[in-house]
């Protein structure tokens, strides 16, 4: 779920009115996507030209291989969509796109066309194989103060005001990559990255002001690709996070809208009822599924309305040109229930016709896997929408892990969640979470409870899914709501920080035992076939003991998750000897303890074993 904006400007229709005016001057501001590449499985190319009374001019291409085939005005003058096509044996390099006016003057502009990069899908795409690190890039690590505030944004930097800018950047996270590697996860997740210009509250990325320029308070276009380039050489993969529902309310676009239909817009401001079931409710009223679907997140985030032919595909070919400009490994879509579910779909289906087996993760804020399963099962919904989304958010297991390992203590939500995997079409490929953005830090939620959080890691890093975790709670980070005190500053990512967290003499003791555990997990688990393809057989939690098996027929792996307050001395193993077949010793990867026997084990209180089985 994105954040919203708190102390909301007033919303004035007005001013997101569309300009009409006279033509008289003419001007060329704007061509997107500023370039494109020959080698596109799909030859046709939108390309979106702003100027003012662009619309009285008329485009001339004359490069072998490049055809206009429509040019389409809309309401406002300042506005042309022109449709290529372009030729999969059309050359590289730059041609003249040629405006001329009924009076005769020429604006030109030079369009640069390169050819397709080369990638093996195959091993580019994000699996369970894969622990992502979800980064709030604005309060990691602050690596260049040049451009803590930058003349062409509005908000400035303000480290004192927990809701302000403070200054973290993509060069602070390059700074960092040791620090993420040797933590052991594989794959970069940051929460947006693309100009916020808002007065405001826009440290957080979802109120984007421009699709194709990185905020300059971040750095720049070339300083993301260093990022992504840089951890592609580490091994370690890179996920986008894209916004279709919704744009801020500085997007340059906003005073001057192509059409009335562009955004989602009501007589008087009306919010949507954030109800994810509205989209997979059979019985849903039309004033419900408007609401949810059309009603703004806040009165800073206009509402985006992919209804509108040309809005859609100037946002699915947004996520081409990112895919193809920075080289990214997935795309973590916000929002995805929330705007048109067709395009939605749609969306998927190209850019998997572009890159096969590529990462598309849909953020489905869903308390319930039947409700989950909407947009992550096979076949048609009663309603016929069939949803090509193949990897979803799991709240459902986020919410049981909360209910085992806080104040309940009531480990079977667990188990008696993932007995609903039936209902998915690939729950192996659902996104699971002990924390993100949105949501109090899982140390907090546990009560300050060290062992808990501990067992939370192990359960989430071992089970079914593709596990990702929120930076900063491999330290203990605490915080709830409001959202700045959860999303706190990295210690050390700043100069002036009086301890340096991302090194072992930075750290506390309590801070070093658990990342030395996490760690210790994450490491072991990238060579850990079963934990990555292996199948789950878990058994129903007795006396607040539960223990799964992933498992090949090769390799497998015991997991014991003891969530009682007490010790067992000997516990009885026999009930798990199907699972046991052929294996007679093995290894704790946390604690290196041997054991050469299974008929009995003894358990620590709030502990967890993971075991590496033997023959």
């Amino acid at each position: 779920m994105n954040t919203v904006f708190r102390n909301p400007i007033t919303c004035l229709l007005l001013f997101f009115s569309i300009q009409f005016v006279n033509a008289q001057n003419i001007t060329l501001n704007k061509v997107e996507p500023p370039n494109w590449w020959i080698g596109m499985e799909n030859t046709e190319l939108q390309l979106l030209v702003y100027g003012e009374n662009i619309s009285e001019t008329k485009p001339m291409i004359t490069y072998d291989g490049v055809t206009i085939n429509s040019v389409t005005k809309l309401e406002s003058n300042n506005y042309l969509f022109i449709n290529l096509t372009i030729s999969n044996t059309t050359k590289e390099g730059l041609f003249d796109i040629i405006f001329t006016s009924n009076t005769g003057k020429e604006l030109v502009y030079k369009y640069d066309l390169e050819s397709k990069k080369e990638r093996n899908n195959n091993n580019l795409t994000v699996d369970a194989s894969d622990v992502m690190y979800l980064i709030t890039p604005d309060r990691f690590s602050n690596g260049d103060t040049s451009n803590d505030s930058t003349e062409d944004t509005l908000e400035k930097a303000n480290r004192s005001n927990q809701d302000g800018r403070h200054g973290g950047d993509i060069k602070g996270i390059i700074n960092h990559l040791d620090y993420i590697q040797n933590l052991g996860v594989t794959t970069l997740w940051l929460n947006p990255f693309l100009e916020n210009d808002q007065p405001k509250y826009s440290y957080h990325g979802y109120g984007i002001s421009d699709f194709y320029k990185t905020d300059s308070r971040f750095g720049n276009n070339s300083d993301f690709n260093n990022l992504v380039d840089l951890s592609h050489q580490r091994g370690m993969k890179v996920i986008m996070d894209q916004v279709f529902n919704h744009c801020g309310s500085g997007h340059w676009w906003m005073n001057d809208l192509p059409s009335r239909n562009w955004l989602n817009q009501w007589d008087a401001y009306t919010q949507s009822n954030f109800t994810n079931i509205a989209a997979s409710d059979p019985h849903v009223s039309k004033s419900d599924y408007n609401l949810f679907t059309r009603g703004w997140f806040d009165t800073n985030l206009p509402d985006l309305n992919l209804e509108n032919s040309f809005l859609a595909t100037y946002m699915i070919q947004n996520s081409i040109w990112w895919i193809e400009y920075s080289n990214l490994d997935g795309i973590r879509m916000d929002t995805y229930p929330y705007p048109d579910k067709k395009v939605m779909g749609k969306w998927i289906q190209i850019i998997n016709t572009e890159y096969p087996n590529f990462y598309i993760v849909a953020e489905t804020w869903e308390s319930k896997a039947s409700s989950l399963s909407y947009w992550n099962s096979t076949g048609a919904k009663n309603d016929g929408y069939i949803s090509p989304v193949n990897s979803v958010c799991d709240y459902p297991l986020y919410y049981s892990m909360l209910n085992a390992f806080g104040e309940e203590n009531n480990i079977y939500k667990i188990y008696e969640t993932l007995a609903e995997d039936f209902v998915y079409g690939d729950a192996f490929n659902n996104k699971i979470f002990n924390g993100n953005h949105d949501v109090g830090r899982l140390f907090t939620l546990l009560n300050n409870d060290i062992e808990k959080l501990k067992l939370s890691m192990a359960f989430t890093l071992t089970t079914r899914g593709i596990p990702q975790l929120y930076y900063g709670d491999e330290l203990l980070f605490d915080g709830n709501k409001p959202d700045g005190q959860l999303r706190k500053d990295f210690p050390g990512g700043w100069k002036s920080d009086k301890r340096n967290a991302f090194t072992e003499n930075g750290r506390t003791a309590e801070e070093n035992d658990t990342y030395n555990y996490i760690s210790t997990i994450l490491n072991w688990r990238k060579n850990a076939v079963e934990i990555h393809i292996g199948k789950l057989t878990h058994y129903q939690p007795v006396n607040d003991i539960y223990i799964y098996f992933r498992h090949t027929e090769t390799e497998n792996t015991m997991v014991i998750i003891n969530n009682g307050k007490k010790g067992v001395k000997g516990y009885n193993l026999k009930r798990y000897e199907d699972s046991l077949v052929g294996y007679s010793s093995g290894v704790d990867i946390i604690t290196n303890t041997h054991f050469t026997s299974f008929k009995s084990i003894d358990l620590k209180a709030n502990t967890a074993l993971i075991i590496k089985l033997k023959k």
